[in-house]
């Protein structure tokens, strides 16, 4: 398996972390919270990119010290997303090949089409724990890759899958990929522009009622 410096390389080489930043993340309070260490290559990834946007059409979720969504079930970070993610699971079942229940996956993306985006946690090494997409849009909903996250989404950009993985295929086989901050992309949307094409946002100060 290749260690995470090789795999954060490649997809640096496909995606570079101009606006991306460190987290600072607490990951032994992180593991305390979920029980679970984490993915090496989700870790770097942090520490290299950060919380944020994929061209508007994917966002990397933040890791959470509580487990618990803020609101109950809903959207917005790994805990709501976990919650969705295992709530699917629990009302139409999991993937086919899985013999486990809705506690083994958790949740470390989003995206434009509505899908979730995690991790099976059912191996006792993270490093081991395959990604697994509900994919709002396929049928089967449930499909399961046997790579990270970081090489999954290397491999979305570079259509290394036989089909595009999500509802949505704006980023397959995205030549380059543009990643925002969470913080860059609030600060560029509150100052009145588009966080990745740089254009003035047309709705900027405008109220709907």
């Amino acid at each position: 398996m290749p260690s995470q410096e090789t795999v954060l390389a490649a997809l640096r080489a496909v995606m570079p972390p101009h606006d991306g930043a460190d987290e600072q993340v607490d990951w032994d309070a992180i593991r305390q919270a979920w029980g679970v260490g984490f993915p090496s290559d989700y870790i770097a990834f942090m520490s290299t990119y950060g919380a944020g946007g994929i061209d508007g059409v994917l966002s990397t979720l933040m890791p959470e010290t509580s487990t618990q969504p803020s609101e109950g079930q809903g959207f917005g970070g790994m805990a709501g997303e976990t919650a969705n993610m295992r709530h699917m699971w629990e009302s139409e079942g999991g993937p086919e090949e899985v013999d486990a229940g809705p506690a083994s996956v958790l949740a470390w993306g989003v995206s434009c089409g509505a899908d979730i985006l995690g991790w099976l946690t059912v191996d006792h090494d993270p490093n081991k724990w395959p990604v697994v997409v509900w994919e709002r849009h396929g049928r089967p909903h449930w499909k399961i890759y046997d790579c990270g996250m970081a090489e999954f989404l290397r491999r979305l950009f570079t259509k290394g899958f036989d089909e595009c993985p999500l509802s949505d295929a704006s980023l397959w086989g995205e030549p380059s990929p543009h990643f925002v901050h969470w913080r860059e992309e609030q600060r560029r949307w509150e100052s009145g522009v588009d966080p990745y094409t740089g254009e003035p946002d047309p709705y900027f100060g405008m109220e709907f009622g």
